[in-house]
This record gives structure tokens, C-alpha cells and sequence, in this order.
């Protein structure tokens, strides 16, 4: 049978069975286009959950202390935790990184003059935290190793409470603000960065991470121990 004669006897059948004809038209339209939704749904939800990954901050690696398997036998006490001076070692040891920290936390009232804002995050933290966190400062600075060395009691405001405390986050800058009991002086006001998983960054003030241990560590977890600390690699090879 020659091409023409196909063509005709199929298009006489399409034509004597225009229902059938249309409905099997429709399927086949319902069906890619079916396809072609579910391939856009998955490729907005992968670059959505990579997004949020990298929200974390860049080729994060966490460090945690070691569990102890046979757990604590008499006079064996607990398993070693990490401390404070470990972020220091491992930012001199440990080659290919961009940068380590560390971050403990509690929730505190904030007061700046007449406004008040409660059970607010207090973020006790390092100077590598917008590097690892892949977190920028807007205005002024972040806090730094020396804030850090001498106790400086000094605050980067999230730009959520700057804006909450002072209107204009630029005139944030140099103000008294008393965290709990303390008052501390703004340094910095973070970029906005909103809210990744569970956590508020906009919402959320910094100080230096040993402020943190003398005014509002819980005395349980030890003078300057840290359960988690934060390590950016320079690249995801690094990291294998």
C-alpha cells in the first residue's frame, strides 16, 4: 500500500470517528501535559531544597564531639565535648577552608529606649560566622576576633529588630541597646536574609560568643563549651 492511500485511509477513519477521535486528541494532550507538569513541579522543588541547603552557608561541614560507645563506666566521666579554643585550632590546622565558627543561643528581652521586644534570639558567636553562614552586614561591621579577646560587649542587629528598635537601621548604629541585664553598644546590622528551615536570621541579634558564656551560658554545658562547631570548605571536593 503506497504512502498516499495510508494517509487517506487514516484520515477517513478520523473523520468517520470524530468522538473517538477527540478523545483519544485529548488524552494524549492530558498526558503530556501531565509529563511536562510534574517535570516542572520536581525542577522548582530541587532548586528550591538546594537553595535552602546553601542558605545554610556554603560547603558547610559540622563538627560534633565523638559519643562515647560503652557510655560512662565509673570514674570514666563524659565523653571530651569541643571548646572554645578548638575553633582556633582548627582555623590554624585544618588547610582549604574559607573560615570556622561556632554559635550558641538563648532567647532574651531587648530593650533600646522606650520599646521593648521579648524573647528575642541571642546568638553568641565568632568572627568567621557571615563567612560559614554565608551571611553579609548591610551597615558598620560584624563582630570580631578582638570583641571576642577582650569581652567587648557589642551587638550586629538582624535588620528585622534594627528596624523594630530604631526605624531606620542606619541610626541603629552606635545606639546603647540592653540584652537581659547587660547593655550593649550596635555595631553592625546584618543584610536581610530571612528565614531558612526554622530559623528567623532577621530575627536574631549576635555578640560575641565569650560575652555569651559569661552573661547568658547555661552553667550545665561548662564555662566556654560549644556543641557544634561550623567549618566552610573552600569546595564540595574538599569536603569529600
Amino acid at each position: 500500500m503506497s504512502l498516499g492511500r495510508t494517509f487517506k485511509g487514516a484520515w477517513e477513519g478520523l473523520t468517520l470517528n470524530k468522538v473517538r477521535s477527540f478523545l483519544t486528541t485529548l488524552g494524549v494532550i492530558i498526558g503530556v501535559a501531565a509529563v511536562i507538569i510534574m517535570l516542572a513541579v520536581s525542577a522548582g522543588a530541587e532548586a528550591e531544597i538546594a537553595d535552602q541547603i546553601n542558605s545554610l552557608g556554603a560547603n558547610l561541614v559540622m563538627v560534633m564531639p565523638a559519643r562515647s560507645r560503652g557510655g560512662f563506666g565509673p570514674g570514666s566521666g563524659p565523653p571530651p565535648g569541643l571548646a572554645y579554643d578548638d575553633i582556633g585550632a582548627i582555623s590554624e590546622e585544618v588547610t582549604r577552608i574559607n573560615g570556622v565558627s561556632a554559635e550558641q543561643s538563648t532567647s532574651q528581652d531587648l530593650k533600646a529606649g522606650n520599646t521593648t521586644l521579648e524573647d528575642i534570639s541571642v546568638v553568641g558567636t565568632t568572627a568567621g560566622f557571615p563567612d560559614v553562614r554565608d551571611y553579609t552586614v548591610a551597615l558598620g561591621r560584624f563582630l570580631t576576633e578582638e570583641d571576642n579577646d577582650r569581652k567587648n560587649k557589642v551587638v550586629a542587629l538582624g535588620s528585622e529588630i534594627a528596624a523594630e528598635l530604631f526605624g531606620d537601621a542606619a541610626s541603629a548604629l552606635g545606639q546603647k541597646v540592653k540584652i537581659g541585664s547587660t547593655q550593649f553598644t550596635v555595631v553592625g546590622i546584618m543584610d536581610e536574609k530571612g528565614v531558612v528551615g526554622t530559623t528567623d536570621y532577621d530575627g536574631r541579634l549576635y555578640i560575641p560568643l565569650t560575652v555569651y558564656f559569661k552573661k547568658f551560658s547555661n552553667a550545665r554545658f561548662g564555662g566556654d563549651s560549644v556543641r557544634l562547631i561550623y567549618v566552610s570548605a573552600e569546595n564540595r571536593e574538599t569536603m569529600g
